[in-house]
């Protein structure tokens, strides 16, 4: 078993190489160090990280993809679309064993046992959300779905009517200023966690 806690877990995470540049298109935004840490806990706590195989869609730098390794996943996929962010994916994901996809998840045919993903909030293209959400219904058991709390009530019956949300955490997430319409050095983004378990 894992002798990683949340805070080493967290600290763990905080040494990973972040990327650079974001693409506002792709509606590029990092998970924290912190947040990454306390969803994965959640879910290594549920059963569904050790010795699971699990997905993380929309993997940006990795943070879950290597947190779900550092857990004990049997195996991890890591999926991204933006080719500039591979090097940086090989890069933190070195050592653990996991498979680098640069591709839509879309284009994701394997089966998982869970899907662990902080997906584009929909706010720039409408929809890029859903093809996240559809994507982790059809191919996971279980899923861990961070979304923008504006979006709280259509996520939430789109996964009611896919299985069952045994849990929603409301979270806080730290965004630092990385694009020219940004005010602030960091700002906070309410955001909702949701945990489902997925009807078959």
């Amino acid at each position: 078993m894992p002798l990683l806690n949340q805070k080493n877990l967290e600290i763990a995470l905080q040494r990973l190489r972040a990327q650079k540049t974001y693409s506002n298109f792709l509606e590029q935004y990092p998970t924290d160090a912190h947040s990454a840490s306390f969803i994965l806990n959640l879910a290594f706590i549920d059963g569904n990280i050790e010795s699971r195989k699990v997905a993380d869609f929309g993997a940006g730098n990795g943070i879950f993809s290597v947190g779900s390794a550092m857990l004990g996943a049997a195996t991890v996929y890591s999926v991204e679309i933006d080719p500039a962010l591979i090097s940086i994916l090989r890069e933190n994901s070195s050592g653990f064993g996991i498979t680098i996809i640069n591709a839509s998840v879309a284009d994701f045919k394997d089966r998982v046992d869970t899907v662990v993903m902080n997906p584009p909030f929909g706010s720039v293209k409408r929809g890029a959300d859903f093809k996240f959400m559809e994507k982790a219904v059809e191919v996971s058991n279980f899923i861990y779905s961070l979304h923008n709390s504006k979006s709280r009530e259509f996520v939430r019956n789109f996964y009611e009517s896919a299985g069952e949300i045994f849990r929603m955490v409301e979270m806080q997430i730290r965004v630092a200023r990385i694009y020219p319409h940004h005010r602030h050095d960091y700002d906070t983004i309410d955001s909702t966690l949701f945990c489902v378990k997925v009807s078959r």
